[in-house]
Parts: structure tokens; C-alpha cells; sequence
């Protein structure tokens, strides 16, 4: 995959440690051990950010999960600084919940991945999320307003990447977007298209 990567001239910008949608890191020691192995697949692939999900029946649901699972990444921490891992939060919780974990797990390793779909369709406020959060604290964004298109929801998208610019961020934004016509070409254009104009690109 790296050598294909290169061959493309696509960046590997983050991986998703997909098996803790099985294996929760709230309840399940399988899911730490899987976490501690991927943080050396992520090293020994260059690729910095890791998301790491909880949805579901995974979802940090009480205050009780949210730290443990807090310190569980604590815990962890010193390799994940090591290997120059970020491990990146995404679930539907808020932004003062995700504040929460990061700050008690003491490490700049912990982030939040920050997609304004999940968040906005859990009904938090994104347009003041995402500065509170800010760039030190969003390692990646997922711009979405799935079932529609971006610009075709209820999501004003001039205003996110207006506060995305704001706090200077400089990292990467994934289109995690539906297909509404179920042509995926067809409606990845036009959301890539209507992101670019509203870059000005």
C-alpha cells in the first residue's frame, strides 16, 4: 500500500482502527490489545493519525465510560507519543465530553477527530464546537451532511470551512459522504465541486 501510495502520489493521511466497532475500548480487552498493535502498523506505515471509533453499542455513553476509557489512553500514551501516533477521537459526543477525555488523559497524543456530521445530527452546536475544540485539539475533520449533499443539508458549509480557516487548521478534511443518486462519481464531483468554489479553488 505505501509503495502504491507513492506510485499515485496519495498520501496515507490517517487509519481507522476499524475492529473496535467489535471490540469496544469501554468494555472489551481485545480492543486495547488491538489498539496497542495498530499504534505500531500506523509507525511503521508514516501515517500520523488513527481514528478510533465509538458507535453504537461502543458509544461512550456515562461519565463513568468516557474516563475510563480516558484513562485507558493515559495509560497508553507514553507509546502512542513515541511512535509520533495521534489517536483520534470520533463518536457523537460533545465537544465539552471529548474536552473531558483529552484532558484526563494528560497526553497531546489524544485528539478529537472531528466530523460535523455525527455532531451536528446529534444536535451540538459545531459552528461554536469547532473553535472551542480548536486546531490543537481537532487532529482531522470528516465533512459530510449524509443523506444529501454538501451544501443540500442542514449543515452551512461557508460557515465550517470559515471557522476551519479561523482557527488555522492545516491538516486534512475526508468527504465521508452518501451517494444520493448512487452514482458515486457523479455526486463526489459535485461535492468536491462545491467545495472548491466555495475555496475559491
Amino acid at each position: 500500500h505505501i509503495e502504491r501510495s507513492k506510485t499515485l502520489k496519495l498520501a496515507l493521511v490517517s487509519t481507522c482502527l476499524d475492529i473496535l466497532h467489535v471490540n469496544g475500548l469501554k468494555n472489551d480487552k481485545l480492543g486495547e490489545k488491538w489498539l496497542s498493535e495498530a499504534i505500531d502498523i500506523n509507525r511503521a506505515l508514516g501515517v500520523r493519525n488513527m481514528l478510533l471509533p465509538f458507535f453504537g453499542a461502543r458509544a461512550l455513553e456515562t461519565q463513568l465510560e468516557r474516563d475510563y476509557v480516558a484513562d485507558l489512553l493515559r495509560n497508553i500514551a507514553p507509546k502512542a507519543e513515541k511512535a509520533q501516533v495521534t489517536l483520534g477521537l470520533e463518536n457523537t459526543n460533545s465537544a465539552g465530553e471529548n474536552l473531558r477525555i483529552i484532558f484526563r488523559s494528560k497526553t497531546r497524543a489524544v485528539k478529537v477527530f472531528y466530523d460535523v456530521g455525527n455532531s451536528f445530527s446529534r444536535g451540538h452546536d459545531i459552528y461554536r464546537e469547532i473553535p472551542l475544540l480548536g486546531r490543537e485539539r481537532i487532529c482531522q475533520f470528516h465533512l459530510k451532511d449524509n443523506p444529501s449533499l454538501l451544501g443540500q443539508g442542514g449543515i452551512h458549509f461557508p460557515t465550517v470551512l470559515s471557522l476551519i480557516e479561523q482557527i488555522e487548521y492545516r491538516g486534512f478534511a475526508d468527504l465521508e459522504t452518501s451517494s444520493p443518486s448512487r452514482n458515486v462519481a457523479v455526486d463526489m464531483a459535485k461535492n468536491l465541486g462545491y467545495l472548491r468554489s466555495l475555496m475559491g479553488a
